[in-house]
């Protein structure tokens, strides 16, 4: 008896990658964006761990201490993310006629869901641009960047879930944007953080 190839939460990453990469198509690019968002609150927790860990990054510390707080939990919340949406994806596939329309909102849902995690981790990674150790600021650029992808991969996916002529999905779709825009904001201020320190 062979065991169950889907990845969980706890997978090693390269079985992620491996799972991806084969067929059938799930998980796919939405368990792929969640991984992502995951590895960027992680950078940022890793920033924020080294800048409340040296007494020279004192002016740091206040700052630093929600992001430690936040970090953890949410980095598990976007990989348990990554497995919901390979999960929906199945579904979706599986689904025929009126069901298949209802699991297109339901795989959109998961999407919102990791908009907001995302952009969560744009706004911790942001933080520790501005306020981290310098010599970790591109750990946390990188986890800006990573969390913005994840953000615009999630919102796109969302608008192929939805249809977006219907009345019911005007509302996931504005919150949708305007999760998308402060993702962006946040990469926007880090690039410019980027250009101000290293020039």
């Amino acid at each position: 008896m062979t065991s169950d190839p889907r990845p969980t939460p706890k997978t090693p990453l390269a079985g992620w990658i491996d799972a991806v990469a084969a067929l059938p198509p799930s998980p796919g690019g939405g368990s792929a964006a969640a991984i992502a968002a995951s590895l960027a609150a992680a950078l940022a927790e890793m920033v924020a761990a080294l800048t409340h860990s040296r007494e020279r990054y004192a002016a740091g510390h206040e700052r630093a201490r929600p992001v430690l707080d936040r970090a953890p939990r949410l980095r598990d919340e976007l990989l348990h993310l990554a497995v919901r949406d390979a999960e929906a994806f199945e579904h979706f596939l599986s689904a025929r006629g009126e069901a298949r329309t209802k699991a297109g909102h339901e795989a959109a849902g998961i999407q919102l869901d990791l908009l907001e995690g995302a952009t969560a981790a744009a706004d911790l990674a942001v933080t520790m641009a501005d306020a981290g150790a310098p010599s970790a600021l591109g750990d946390a650029a990188t986890g800006a960047f990573l969390a913005a992808a994840a953000a615009r991969s999630a919102y796109w996916a969302m608008r192929s879930d939805l249809d977006a002529a219907a009345a019911e999905s005007a509302p996931m779709l504005s919150r949708g944007l305007e999760l998308l825009e402060k993702a962006e904001a946040a990469e926007w201020r880090v690039r410019q953080i980027l250009n101000e320190r290293i020039g």
